[in-house]
């Protein structure tokens, strides 16, 4: 069998200096900041356990609904990230919302900081040879491990595809690879997830 190597990542905040105090400077700024300042605002909300405390669950997406924005903010909060498998692609959708959809470019709102994740991956040095491992493997580590497994993995392969879901295929698992290729990962924290994988690995 093909061995399971867990990883995880850790994020350091860095600010970018890019701040944002109207649609139209919000607009600018969503069309030249890097990458992993996209990714940072997406994700959040999921890797820091539902910081926002609302139900608009990307920075984006709350951004909009606090100035006065309501349509904008359920285009946002539409966005389907769990088949996001590129950055850039989802960036070019987001432009294309706020051009298509977006009004009052030069309104003064309350200031948007764009914030940049530095991410770091690394080898937990936890293997899994078989079924049994990879359960055990998800009881011992981190959320964040989980995030990077479910979440980033999609990116680094450029895959709809979670690197536990492309394991147990090819172990001939397929009921339990498209369980947990289905998992609704924005609707519930990362705790509940652990839980949820455990159970499907278990049945």
């Amino acid at each position: 069998m093909p061995e399971f190597r867990f990883r995880s990542e850790l994020w350091t905040a860095q600010y970018t200096g890019i701040k944002a105090s109207t649609l139209g400077t919000f607009l600018k700024a969503l069309r030249e900041v890097d990458d992993d300042t996209i990714y940072y605002h997406l994700y959040r909300n999921l890797f820091e356990y539902h910081f926002l405390p609302t139900d608009y669950w990307n920075s984006f997406s709350y951004w909009f609904a606090e100035n006065g924005f309501p349509v904008l903010a359920e285009k946002f909060l539409a966005l389907d990230l769990m088949e996001c498998v590129c950055i850039p692609d989802i960036r070019e959708e987001m432009v294309r919302i706020v051009e298509r959809e977006g009004h009052s470019f030069d309104k003064l709102c309350k200031p948007f900081y764009f914030i940049r994740a530095v991410r770091r991956i690394v080898d937990l040095g936890e293997v899994a040879r078989d079924i049994k491992e990879l359960k055990e493997g998800v009881r011992k580590v981190g959320v964040h491990s989980l995030f990077y497994h479910l979440v980033t993995s999609r990116l680094v392969h450029r895959s709809p595809i979670n690197d536990f879901s492309r394991w147990l295929l090819e172990v001939g698992e397929e009921r339990k690879a498209e369980e947990i290729n289905r998992l609704d990962l924005m609707s519930t924290d990362l705790y509940q997830v652990k839980e949820k994988l455990i159970e499907i690995l278990e049945s």
